[in-house]
């Protein structure tokens, strides 16, 4: 009798502990998301632009180190505020679909998205401030529009994604489509973040090229 309990309760301890341990891995991959662009992303042609280690194939006007503004942890690009320098990409591009995630740790945020924008990345922004996401400011675009009511609150990760060719742009916002315009200027340039005083976070960037 004394035997079969001693046994029945480490059978318990044994299955406890290895509940804990599958719950410890679930929520440290949950803490730290894959940046790898996925079989079927590989099949429509997406490739990744941020590996979640590293700012390669990004840069920083002026400056070949990170600023202190700037890092990457945990798998995400993570801005504390200030109001300079912007992040862009290395490349320039044209015709794309492109895709990412970004959450603000606070109620009230400010930022920016650029697409095809200068070396700097200043003009062609989508407004990443909160009231104002998804206007379109420092360029002129048809249709493009503040939609704020499609965000999740603070501390919740958007998707945003991008469709880009020629002069039209279409914005999808957390897989509704936000807005469609056209006038979308000059053809090609760069796609960049904004420091614009607030924190904010950014992860699984996916571009593909329209040729």
């Amino acid at each position: 009798m004394l035997l079969s309990t001693i046994r029945q309760s480490l059978h318990l301890l044994v299955n406890g502990l290895l509940s804990v341990g599958l719950l410890t891995v679930a929520c440290a991959q949950d803490t730290k998301p894959s940046n790898e662009v996925s079989q079927a992303e590989k099949d429509v042609g997406f490739v990744s632009m941020f590996s979640g280690a590293d700012f390669v194939g990004w840069r920083f006007d002026g400056q070949e180190a990170p600023p202190a503004n700037w890092k990457v942890a945990d798998g995400m690009i993570q801005l504390s505020g200030g109001g300079a320098p912007h992040l862009a990409s290395a490349k320039a591009y044209g015709d794309f679909e492109m895709k990412f995630e970004w959450r603000s740790p606070k109620e009230n945020y400010n930022s920016g998205f650029f697409i095809r924008s200068g070396p700097k990345v200043g003009t062609n922004q989508i407004n990443l401030a909160k009231g104002g996401e998804g206007a379109f400011i420092g360029g002129k675009i048809t249709g493009a529009k503040a939609v704020s009511k499609l965000q999740k609150p603070a501390g919740e990760w958007n998707e945003w994604r991008f469709l880009v060719v020629g002069d039209k742009v279409t914005f999808w916002c957390n897989g509704q489509q936000a807005w469609e315009g056209t006038g979308l200027q000059p053809a090609e340039g760069h796609i960049g973040l904004q420091a614009e005083g607030a924190a904010l976070e950014f992860r699984k960037f996916r571009i593909r090229e329209i040729k």
